[in-house]
């Protein structure tokens, strides 16, 4: 779980999480968080880290899978920290993982049985116009979710020489991205499960995303590995 300046949400989100995680471990990465974060994650009771400035949720993210591989777990669980993912749906991320259908897991607010209560239009319209359809055009692959952030994969994929996952360019948004797409590339079965993405009725403080920039980490894994340019 990586966490940058949520203490809004973060009580809330570290209860839950205590409350129905079907998981061993709960590793959380402060990505140098100075709204107060930082102590409610060091009381929590979960492992994390706490690094001196923000590196980038992709830097948070590898951290993470390098923990895994330290603790020789066999799959990984990514879950946003700032609450809009429920931890009391990862069991629907991580089924089909558990039975053997599947080795890259991720959640679709738009399949049925997902919610997106308040999601703001531009999101509304833009992933299913652009960000599916651009992966569909590359990947010839049909997505409903492709810029969905709540995923589980086995820790095999770490190993394939093909995917370099711990290159600097993956520091921001690009990480979770790129494996997706390579998982998709390389041919790995990929699915979809339904989920939730719950975002704050007054549609402020959703996203550390900057416009421009960050839409394009988010689009450069996709563009460069379906060009076959990483």
């Amino acid at each position: 779980m990586p966490v940058y300046n949520q203490a809004r949400d973060l009580p809330d989100l570290i209860r839950r999480c205590k409350d129905c995680m079907p998981v061993d471990l709960l590793y959380i990465v402060d990505n140098g968080s100075t709204d107060g974060s930082s102590e409610m994650i060091a009381s929590s009771g979960f492992e994390h880290v706490r690094l001196d400035r923000n590196y980038g949720i992709g830097y948070a993210l590898r951290l993470g899978a390098e923990r895994a591989l330290e603790l020789k777990y066999d799959v990984v669980v990514n879950i946003a920290g700032n609450g809009k993912m429920l931890p009391s749906e990862m069991h629907r991320i991580l089924a089909p993982i558990s039975d053997g259908a599947a080795d890259y897991v991720t959640g679709s607010r738009f399949l049925d049985g997902g919610a997106y209560p308040n999601l703001p239009l531009f999101r509304r319209v833009s992933i299913p116009l652009v960000v599916n359809t651009l992966v569909y055009v590359l990947f010839r692959r049909k997505l409903t979710d492709a810029t969905n952030g709540y995923r589980a994969f086995r820790t095999k994929l770490l190993f394939d020489p093909e995917i370099e996952w711990k290159a600097t360019w993956l520091y921001r948004y690009q990480f979770e991205y790129y494996l997706y797409a390579k998982a998709l590339k390389l041919g790995y079965t990929c699915l979809e499960v339904p989920t939730s993405m719950i975002y704050p009725p007054d549609k402020k403080n959703y996203s550390k995303m900057t416009p421009i920039v960050s839409w394009w980490h988010m689009l450069e894994s996709w563009v460069l590995v379906g060009l076959g340019l990483r």
